[in-house]
């Protein structure tokens, strides 16, 4: 036998051994998931089909959703984005948009009658431009030219990787954002994102890294305070958003001077509104008058002023927004990539700059935030739907803090065996396996966002289990709670041939309704420890649980899954338009992209050696 031969057959034997050893390692962790769910999960899952079938139940489905949406006939608009980018030697080419699918659903008809509109191209949200890498600002190609430094980084390089991707997400929310601020007649009541929500909020909600500080607009400039009031958003009385857990109290500070539309309030008020103690509310004013630019200041009376009103601030930094983004995605001007900001080497001079993915990062938590109180202020339903997430956000997170909690008795009874590897392969497996008679649609209860973040730890101190966030610089920290309702559903399962046929389970990420998701924080269960603070999460525990907006959303999204579309079998249409529609613009975008390099073609050198070698493959490979 040739080396080559023994080569392969050690591959061959290989691959064998890993699928017997996965294969196992499968059929171990579902026979766990099984029992753990006849033992206590089967009370997180809610049966929706039985329901949906009884007619007394749609009729209260509809007076519900008349009540929660103000309407009988629900307008909705579906969201997906599309990004593209090329790579040269010296300069990217990119592009980034957002597509949406209109339609209604009138539930006065039984069946409800769903219709669709035609998708205007005055709506369309898109940019394409051409971008130097690495991302040079007017003040390095000055330094440039005075004095060659030798200095090499490829930081800027990492990060222009992704700005085609940072584009895509901004122009999705501005996109939404634009819809829900529609006219009176004409914004939908359903508002549908082909991405989480709650994981963008996250992503985008600690830290203010963004140089647009300076960024010239309506006659003054915008400053630390504008972004820090900006991060406080969205603001909600009925939901006690901000929260005063521990890193995040100087916003509820803020948001108490939004409530009351004033600069100036008493620390003495303060802490009773608060119910803080007089240390913790110290050191969260501490952070508002310590900076190198105060955002406040104490004055001699004991009194904490704001340098403006909190609510001009947010208009100014919502108008500024709206400025960027209707340059960037209607105008098509990609110098609204660049800016001017005062020099900090030359006193009285500016200096131009190139927009950083964390520019683009905080113009994305400023549309997300505006987003989110047009809905509360119009009762827009706000839902993101993933599909494909690895995460194990209610197996491990949720169950693990209510474990140690001990808000579910049963738990501290029973040995749970490691479960399947991801809560979407556990659940997928539960209708097929464990519960025969468990029919679609079905959904688990929600749970708070937050348990994205906050999860059961070791602590490295005791070595016993205890409650932690996600570690940062700044100690650890959690995602906002009280935004976000996050479950986990099936809307296909046919056991009509001898062999099921399902759809995927998918993640539905739900933005919290004020008015009828107070009632969840009608409970007992908080997280209190100094590494996060005191957090008091959104919580609906079993499937007793009075939640009517999920119901409603349920029923929303079975009658909008159609199935008629084989590839993506379980998921809601509207999102499978908005995806195709995305795809087409974007490869429209493309064909203009690749065109528009042929003048380079001359000049090997201005594209990358990756570039050219995979080129010179596709063309021998190609048939002459």
């Amino acid at each position: 036998m040739s080396v080559l031969s023994e080569i392969l057959k050690g591959y061959r034997d290989s691959l064998a051994f890993s699928r017997n050893r996965f294969e196992q390692l499968y059929r171990d962790r579902l026979e766990n998931g099984c029992q753990f769910y006849h033992q206590f999960f089967h009370r997180l899952i809610l049966p929706f089909a039985e329901r949906f079938r009884s007619e007394n139940y749609r009729r209260r489905l509809r007076e519900a959703a008349e009540r929660i949406l103000d309407t009988d006939r629900i307008d909705f608009v579906a969201i997906d984005g599309t990004c593209y980018k090329d790579a040269f030697q010296d300069f990217v080419v990119f592009f980034g948009g957002a597509y949406g699918a209109k339609g209604s659903v009138r539930l006065k008809s039984d069946p409800p009658v769903v219709q669709y509109e035609r998708w205007g191209l005055e709506r369309d949200v898109s940019l394409v431009a051409y971008v130097p890498v690495p991302f040079a600002t007017i003040e390095d190609v000055y330094h440039a030219e005075k004095e060659e430094t030798f200095v090499v980084s490829d930081a800027h390089r990492v990060d222009l990787s992704n700005i085609h991707t940072s584009l895509m997400q901004l122009a999705e929310i501005y996109l939404a954002y634009s819809v829900a601020s529609a006219s009176t007649h004409d914004y939908p009541r359903l508002i549908m994102l082909d991405q989480s929500l709650s994981g963008l909020m996250a992503a985008v909600s600690h830290g203010a890294g963004t140089e647009l500080v300076g960024y010239p607009h309506d006659r003054r400039e915008l400053d630390s305070f504008d972004v820090r009031v900006a991060f406080m958003h969205p603001v909600s009385r009925e939901l006690g958003v901000p929260t005063t857990k521990r890193f995040g109290r100087h916003l509820a500070v803020l948001a108490e001077f939004h409530h009351r539309n004033t600069q100036s309030i008493p620390l003495d008020d303060l802490r009773q509104s608060l119910r803080l103690s007089s240390d913790d509310l110290l050191s969260a004013v501490r952070i508002l008058t310590d900076k190198p630019v105060p955002l406040c200041e104490l004055d001699v009376e004991g009194n904490l002023r704001t340098r403006y009103a909190c609510r001009d601030s947010w208009r100014y930094t919502l108008s500024l927004f709206e400025s960027i983004c209707e340059r960037l995605f209607v105008q098509k001007d990609p110098s609204a990539l660049v800016y001017e900001t005062p020099d900090p080497d030359r006193p009285g001079l500016r200096r131009q700059r190139w927009m950083s993915p964390e520019d683009v990062h905080f113009l994305t938590t400023v549309g997300l935030r505006a987003l989110i109180e047009q809905c509360w202020e119009r009762n827009i339903l706000l839902v993101g739907v993933v599909k494909d997430s690895e995460s194990r956000y209610l197996t491990r997170n949720y169950m693990g803090v209510m474990k140690q909690l001990g808000v579910y008795p049963e738990l501290q009874e029973i040995e749970v065996a490691p479960l399947p590897w991801t809560d979407r392969i556990f659940l997928e497996t539960v209708p097929l396996y464990c519960d025969t008679s468990l029919e679609a649609p079905w959904s688990t209860i929600e749970f708070d966002s937050v348990f994205q973040t906050l999860r059961l730890g070791i602590d490295e101190f005791t070595q016993e289990p205890t409650i932690i966030g996600t570690p940062s610089r700044i100690g650890e920290i959690v995602s906002p709670e009280r935004l976000f309702l996050r479950s986990l559903a099936q809307f296909f399962l046919s056991r009509d041939k001898r062999t099921p046929i399902s759809g995927h389970v998918i993640f539905l990420d739900r933005l919290a309704v004020p008015r009828w998701d107070k009632g969840a924080m009608e409970h007992d269960v908080i997280v209190r420890n100094e590494r996060v603070g005191t957090i008091k999460p959104l919580l609906y525990l079993d499937a007793e649980a009075d939640n009517a907006v999920q119901q409603v959303m349920m029923y929303l999204l079975d009658v909008l899954t159609r199935n008629h579309f084989p590839e993506v079998i379980g998921y809601p249409d509207p999102l499978h338009k908005a995806d195709q529609g995305a795809k087409t613009v974007g490869k429209r975008a493309r064909e203009m992209i690749l065109s528009s390099e042929i003048p380079f073609h001359s000049n090997p050198i201005a594209r990358t050696l990756r570039h050219l070698r995979e080129e010179g493959e596709r063309h021998r490979r190609e048939p002459s």
